[in-house]
């Protein structure tokens, strides 16, 4: 992850996350493309995308996006859309 951080204490940050999953009973992984945002006060916003062709195992050519929103001490909702090629 590369962050950049303001004074007021928001931020955001970039990166890229490998993941081990199984999805729709297939098992393999991936890997995201994170956007990510960070108000003064914690709460976390963000947007993922599967990078094309990192699909590996039974995942290969898996396709997708997703977000995720999380206040301070509070879960985060998450979401996924995703399909195979």
């Amino acid at each position: 992850m590369l962050q950049a951080l303001r004074p007021d204490g928001s931020a955001t940050f970039v990166g890229h996350e490998r993941v081990t999953a199984t999805l729709a009973g297939r098992r393999g992984t991936f890997v995201f493309e994170d956007l990510n945002t960070l108000s003064p006060g914690g709460d976390v916003h963000g947007r993922w995308l599967v990078v094309p062709g990192s699909g590996t195992g039974e995942l290969a050519g898996l396709r997708g996006e997703g977000s995720f929103a999380a206040a301070v001490g509070e879960s985060a909702a998450i979401t996924l859309d995703y399909w195979f090629e």
